[in-house]
């Protein structure tokens, strides 16, 4: 294939990602069956008795109830929330998910919950490994691998392919 041809595939590629992403983002809010954390900011009451899933960070931890703010789009508390029937190990400063029954009094019993961070420092650790697992893959292929940039493709490096070249000739 061309350059040329390859080029104008990959710009058209891109156009159709950057549309879905901006698609995405513009009806998100809209299609989610779960208030968020502005909905649940402003009319609060209106949510209460039905079922939802709600994002927050931990406050606080006393047995099997926690204390969660859930945050708006501002990044402001939005409501602050006392779950109780959390099962799973967390502590203050870390992320979850809580499914259950919004109480009209502010507070939740959790039919599921999931731990998203344990803790404050569980983002950085995921953070710091996925960075650490990157390199190594970026490594491993500038190692194995070159660009042509003439052709506009990726190929095997020199000593790669005479190496196989001389493995062929021993048969």
């Amino acid at each position: 294939m061309r350059l040329a041809a390859r080029l104008v595939v990959v710009a058209l590629l891109f156009a159709a990602l950057l549309g879905l992403c901006v698609h995405y983002g513009g009806t998100y809010d809209d299609n989610w069956p779960h208030p968020t954390g502005d909905q649940l900011g402003e009319e609060y009451d209106a949510y209460a008795g039905e079922r939802v899933l709600l994002f927050g960070s931990v406050q606080s931890v006393d047995g099997e109830t926690i204390v969660i703010h859930v945050t708006d789009s501002a990044d402001e508390v939005a409501a602050e929330l006392e779950i109780d029937g959390v099962d799973n190990s967390v502590a203050s400063g870390g992320t979850v998910q809580v499914y259950g029954v919004l109480e009209s009094d502010r507070t939740m019993t959790a039919d599921e919950t999931v731990v998203v961070d344990r803790d404050a420092n569980a983002f950085d650790y995921k953070l710091g490994t996925s960075i650490v697992g990157v390199l190594l893959a970026i490594g491993y292929f500038a190692r194995h691998w070159t660009v042509n940039p003439r052709t506009f493709a990726v190929e095997p490096r020199e000593t790669e392919a005479a190496e196989l070249v001389a493995g062929a000739d021993d048969g």
